[in-house]
């Protein structure tokens, strides 16, 4: 089995929008568990909004692709199109940011709430 750390957040109707994508990957990884969420001020000058984030761990059989796939898939039923991201507008993005033990995203893992997120799941 591989760990799965999953990057989820929204910026437009955040509670919403974090609440449903939690319903639909339980639907899909039954024995995942969610960190709280937080909220973090709006980065670069698309996003004017701040966002909620929060973060998942599961483990599964199944490969880093076919999990991007299925939160891709989460993300486009979710109303999520590519052209909303330049109009700053999030209504979900669902990341794989961390495989076993590789970090996918640098970038997202990082970030200040990530690494305090990160906490839950050490308790």
């Amino acid at each position: 089995m591989h760990h799965i750390l999953l990057s989820i957040g929204s910026n437009t109707y955040a509670k919403r929008n974090t609440d449903k994508a939690k319903r639909q990957i339980e639907t899909v990884f039954p024995d995942i568990r969610f960190s709280e969420s937080c909220t973090s001020k709006a980065y670069g000058k698309k996003y004017k909004r701040p966002f909620l984030n929060l973060l998942a761990a599961f483990e599964s059989d199944k490969s880093a692709q076919e999990i991007c796939k299925r939160v891709k898939q989460i993300e486009s039923e979710m109303g999520r199109k590519p052209e909303d991201k330049e109009k700053g507008r999030v209504v979900i993005d669902i990341d794989l940011i961390r495989y076993d033990d590789n970090i996918l995203k640098q970038s997202d893992f990082e970030r200040s709430y990530v690494q305090d997120l990160l906490k839950f799941f050490s308790e």
